[in-house]
């Protein structure tokens, strides 16, 4: 077993290549193959230039060493066909030849060669330009492979970044870890006490249960291992020891955020020794590029779970808390219809408070379970065609007692031929009650209350024209900070103005007003002026011209 961290490999000695010798002499050739071959390089011959071609099909080559004059393709031929693919033209060509003009060496240079020896050569100095080219050619492969690397890293960073679904970005990590290093098949979960939770595989059949997603951590000593290390483990020769059946070699990564593993990725292969020491290097950069992605995810993870644990809580209390509320309100409209005996001044006053109060809490309930809804996406629109005009009669009727309160006047210019809108009537209604209610609040007595509607075209993302109504309700009241005006549709803000805070309210009107009508596929903005009044405009389509 070798720690990432630990590990000693025998690495390939940097001065052997793999060299191609090209020579229409046999006996050339094989001398210089038997020179090079005892200072440890590894040699491939070719008797002319369509034979060195063929060659390169089938061996992965550090360096040419190539004669000129050569029967049926020649050197100079060679070289202008190797400049001309893109796979070929790095290799470096040292050109050895008998031909020691100027000319001659001009012409390979100029056709790419990096050297020139003339024959016989010295092999002192034909071994130290082999060990110089060889050493670019190294630095240059290095160099390219870094450079792909990043390119799929980049990659991979963009298609992370595509989702937070947990699920989804452990399947693309294991994903790319398979396609760039191999292997027969790989996991990613994360740690659930003594066991892990999968939630990606790959390349298994029976080893891991659908219903049963789980693998206990004395299953995987190598696992156990990287979490004691801190770091990759390498299991070069398992002899059958993993997951997956006839597992010969294993890696185990951790993946960590600050200090704590936040997920595990573990590859199998039924060939030992299946991965060198560039493939861990590269899943120890995946890994810390895929580890924020991941607890991202994790964190998105955790808060879908608290948003619905808090949405069930505020249903359950809604409901609960309606019940006992309906039964105070119901008794207190029964005492103050004296149907019990008569009641005083006092009683009744304290009857209004208690009814008042009620109301007031039923309101409160009813703007949580909305706000719970809507950020759940769990609030859903009964959208049909609806006249406007008797939406607002309707609201106009219910709050007309709390208008003639304060001595206001309410002026509606609706007219009546308006095209239908395309709406929830009930949530229609809400939206324009939200809007009247904070008008009549925050104006003073004897104020003026305008609802005006009209039909528009409006231009959507699509750059489509859309026909709609656009509603406006104006007030003359107190108007809002301009400071403030950014935060209005923020929940529960209530603003700085000490005459606005007398007004009791929740601060999530607004809020909802805004994302239901954004429901509706309408927009909904606003013009204030401090100590002179607001109004509230909203767009939503016409019956006929939704779309959807």
């Amino acid at each position: 077993m070798i720690s990432f961290n630990q590990r000693d490999y025998d690495t390939m000695n940097d001065t052997r290549a793999h060299i191609l010798v090209v020579d229409d002499s046999d006996i050339n050739r094989n001398m210089l193959a038997r020179r090079l071959e005892l200072v440890g390089h590894e040699v491939i011959e070719a008797e002319n230039g369509r034979t060195a071609l063929e060659k390169l099909t089938t061996h992965c080559i550090d360096i040419i060493l190539l004669d000129i004059m050569m029967p049926i393709m020649s050197g100079f031929e060679l070289l202008l066909v190797l400049k001309g693919q893109p796979h070929l033209q790095n290799i470096p060509v040292i050109i050895l030849s008998a031909a020691d003009d100027t000319e001659s060496i001009v012409q390979g240079i100029e056709l790419g060669a990096e050297d020139y020896l003339a024959k016989p050569y010295n092999m002192s100095l034909l071994k130290a330009r082999i060990n110089a080219s060889l050493t670019r050619k190294r630095l240059y492969d290095k160099e390219q492979a870094r450079l792909e690397e990043i390119a799929i890293l980049q990659q991979i960073d963009a298609e992370l970044t595509t989702t937070l679904e947990i699920r989804r970005v452990m399947e693309m990590t294991l994903g790319w870890a398979l396609r760039q290093v191999g292997g027969e098949a790989g996991v990613m979960g994360v740690l659930e006490e003594d066991r892990l939770h999968i939630y990606a595989s790959q390349g298994y059949t029976y080893e891991i249960y659908e219903d049963s997603p789980f693998v206990l951590l004395d299953q995987l000593p190598t696992a156990q291992q990287a979490l004691h290390t801190e770091g990759l483990v390498y299991e070069p020769e398992t002899n059958g020891a993993g997951l997956l059946a006839r597992t010969q070699s294993q890696i185990i990564l951790p993946l960590y955020r600050e200090t704590a593993v936040i997920a595990l990725l573990m590859l199998e292969s039924t060939q030992p020794n299946q991965w060198q020491p560039e493939h861990l290097d590269f899943l120890q950069r995946l890994g810390n590029h895929a580890a924020s992605t991941v607890a991202n995810a994790q964190l998105v993870e955790a808060l879908k779970l608290a948003n619905e644990a808090k949405s069930e809580f505020v249903s359950f209390v809604s409901h609960e808390l309606k019940i006992p509320m309906t039964s105070i309100k119901g008794y207190a409209d029964l005492l103050l219809s004296g149907n019990f005996g008569p009641i005083n001044e006092a009683q009744t006053t304290f009857l209004d408070t208690i009814r008042s109060n009620v109301n007031r809490m039923s309101r409160l309930v009813s703007d949580l379970s909305d706000v719970s809804r809507l950020e759940s996406g769990k609030l859903h629109l009964e959208t049909q065609p609806i006249q406007l005009a008797e939406v607002v009669d309707e609201v106009a009727s219910s709050t007309k007692a709390q208008i003639e309160a304060k001595r206001q006047e309410l002026v509606l210019t609706v007219p009546d031929n308006l095209p239908d809108v395309w709406a929830d009537r009930n949530r229609l209604a809400q939206i324009l009650t939200n809007l009247v209610s904070n008008a009549y609040k925050y104006t003073p007595e004897n104020g003026r209350i305008t609802i005006c509607a009209e039909e528009m075209n409006s231009v959507n993302e699509e750059a489509e024209v859309q026909p709609m109504i656009h509603v406006s309700v104006a007030d003359t009241g107190l108007g809002i900070k301009e400071e403030e005006q950014q935060a209005i549709f923020n929940k529960f803000f209530r603003g700085s103005d000490d005459e606005a805070l007398r007004s009791p309210g929740t601060g999530l009107g607004l809020n909802i007003t805004k994302n239901l009508v954004e429901l509706h596929d309408g927009r909904i903005w606003f013009e204030s002026k401090y100590r002179e009044g607001t109004t509230f405009h909203f767009i939503i389509p016409v019956a006929n011209g939704h779309v959807g």
